[in-house]
């Protein structure tokens, strides 16, 4: 079962359990929360699934997610299809919490915990605290080893308590095939800096992110993408934009600049435009530099360093551009579907399953 229902993160990483000889079955509900705005249902595994039609139809019928704060339990029906028919569960954790909750309270097979990263100072620990869930690390911990915490960076586990990241293992966050159809198909040329900020509120995270681009390269030609909640009153701010529409900014980009500061988080969009061939700017101690594993001609020291960087590449500077961009797929390499594949392969292979907590093991599913 793959309880994650990510649109982007689903043609990658599924075929991937497909390819290791899964069945996989998939949610038909998420939450109608601004927090899964990338969330995604699809019909499109069922039909391989070998399981009967009764119990797809309790699956299909059931709600994992829940609401915020407010669990969704499994039925002893729903509790016996799943240990029945199921090998692997492999869950996010978030807010909707429901589904890892279960499936650490009843599931008899291998539990994945998959984790992306949060924003510092932030830390899975203190969420499961807020969903008044501080003991589930010990129910965790207590599965030994049909219990590991899967994170998308080497770095998340680090900073949570061992019995929430017990058993850790780095799986990369794949990137899905699609993403390399318009690869090294940069042009340059474009008269604007490129952003992303999604989510601009009167106030939180994507608030201060937004103000920190104003304030630092606001005076600087620019354009900022990313879905938003609400208009915002600002002529740099795109609309939103389909694929194409994305492709052809990143296209025409004289440079992507992505000041984020986090260790622990980033967005796909930043990658995106490094495989579309666009120079991208980044932050030294951020993620994608963290990835890098070396200071690479995109890392930046700090913000008077990026501005000097992204006026150099607004100026035509080829040198410079061509540098980064043949640097930067260090970076790109860190997202390969080859990459999480001998990675999951680690884990979910049938030599490398722990046994089950009680039945014996009905097939390869999950």
């Amino acid at each position: 079962m793959w309880i994650v229902n990510h649109k982007t993160l689903l043609p990658a990483e599924v075929p991937i359990f497909r390819d290791l000889g899964y069945e996989v079955f998939i949610p038909k509900s998420i939450p109608n929360d601004p927090g899964y705005r990338s969330g995604v249902v699809t019909y499109e595994y069922d039909q391989s699934l070998t399981i009967s039609a009764a119990a797809l139809d309790v699956l299909n019928a059931h709600d994992f997610y829940g609401e915020l704060r407010h669990y969704r339990a499994w039925s002893p029906t729903l509790r016996g299809v799943i240990n029945r028919e199921f090998d692997v569960i492999v869950s996010s954790i978030s807010a909707f919490i429901s589904p890892l909750r279960e499936a650490i309270r009843h599931f008899d097979g291998l539990v994945c915990a998959r984790a992306f990263g949060l924003t510092s100072p932030d830390r899975y620990i203190e969420l499961l605290e807020w969903l008044r869930l501080g003991d589930l690390p010990d129910e965790m911990a207590k599965r030994g080893s049909n219990y590991t915490f899967v994170q998308g960076y080497a770095n998340l586990a680090s900073i949570e308590p061992p019995t929430l990241a017990a058993n850790p293992h780095t799986v990369t966050v794949p990137l899905p095939a699609s993403f390399f159809l318009h690869q090294a198909s940069w042009q340059g040329g474009g008269k604007d800096l490129v952003f992303v900020c999604p989510g601009i509120e009167a106030k939180g995270y994507y608030r201060t992110v937004y103000e920190g681009i104003k304030r630092n390269f606001g005076d600087l030609p620019h354009r900022i993408f990313g879905r938003q909640i609400a208009p915002i009153d600002d002529p740099a701010i795109l609309p939103f934009l389909n694929d194409d529409d994305l492709v052809n900014l990143y296209v025409n980009a004289p440079a992507f600049v992505y000041p984020s500061t986090e260790a622990r988080h980033i967005h796909y969009s930043p990658i995106e435009a490094m495989i579309v061939g666009a120079p991208v700017l980044y932050l030294r101690g951020s993620l994608s530099d963290v990835l890098a594993e070396e200071k690479l001609a995109g890392a930046c020291d700090d913000i008077t360093e990026m501005r000097a960087k992204a006026n150099r590449l607004l100026a035509g500077d080829r040198a410079l551009s061509n540098r980064i961009r043949a640097e930067q797929t260090r970076i790109i390499d860190a997202f390969r579907m080859e990459l999480a594949h001998r990675q999951w392969a680690d884990i979910l292979l049938p030599e490398n399953l722990p046994p089950r907590r009680s039945s014996a093991r009905r097939t390869s599913a999950c």
